[in-house]
């Protein structure tokens, strides 16, 4: 990616900041809660869980991902909202929306035709 197409990718990604997270995180703090744990939490007497399933199945490499920025809007609000983080929720449109104009600018880069000098090609 050249460095045009980094500096519109940043500005996108710094409105998105801007415009959503900061405040988010900032009413947060306001109202006394905390994104992420900051500390362990003491009373768990262990942070170890055991699995459900100890191998991936055929399902786990033949699901649905999220190739289109809508579906991933969508997943990331029922994401959202199960966990209980309304507020980015109602936000999630705009993430797709980004997510939309960072995968368009992927897309429509030219792939690199020389191989870089910093790699060892065995042929």
């Amino acid at each position: 990616m050249n460095s045009t197409n980094e500096t519109a990718m940043a500005g996108a990604m710094g409105a998105l900041f801007d415009d959503v997270i900061a405040p988010l995180a900032q009413r947060m703090r306001d109202n006394g809660v905390q994104a992420f744990p900051l500390q362990p939490d003491v009373s768990w007497l262990s942070y170890f869980v055991r699995r459900k399933r100890a191998s991936m199945t055929h399902d786990d490499f033949t699901s649905a991902s999220c190739v289109d920025a809508a579906d991933f809007a969508q997943r990331l609000a029922a994401h959202w909202q199960a966990l209980g983080r309304h507020e980015l929720a109602a936000q999630a449109a705009r993430f797709g929306t980004a997510a939309a104009a960072a995968q368009t600018l992927m897309a429509t880069e030219a792939p690199e035709a020389a191989l870089s000098p910093y790699v060892y090609a065995m042929f």
